[in-house]
């Protein structure tokens, strides 16, 4: 593999984060870490109710996973030190 190839290359470690909001409702934030550069972005987030959002799980993993073959999760937004720190700026930059 040439060198210019190499220096492009990104891998992606993957964290789901869960925010509970009640009994029945709790948020998943996708996030990711960027390898080898560093940093954490949140590449999307999926409120989930119980019991009738248990159905919607499949549905969001295939909306992740297409998000991701679209646009690389670090143009997507700022990587950021801290897992904490890039869902406070999701949240912010949502409005949650």
């Amino acid at each position: 593999m040439d060198t210019e190839m190499n220096s492009k290359m990104r891998f992606y470690k993957r964290h789901d984060v869960f925010e509970r909001h009640s009994e029945h409702e709790l948020i998943v934030y996708r996030c990711l870490e960027v390898l080898p550069a560093g940093g954490f972005v949140v590449q999307s987030a999926d409120r989930v109710r119980v019991p009738e959002g248990v159905s919607s799980v499949e549905q969001h993993e295939r909306q992740f996973l297409e998000l991701m073959c679209e646009v690389a999760p670090e143009d997507r937004s700022e990587p950021h030190a801290s897992i904490t720190e890039a869902i406070e700026a999701f949240k912010a930059d949502f409005g949650m």
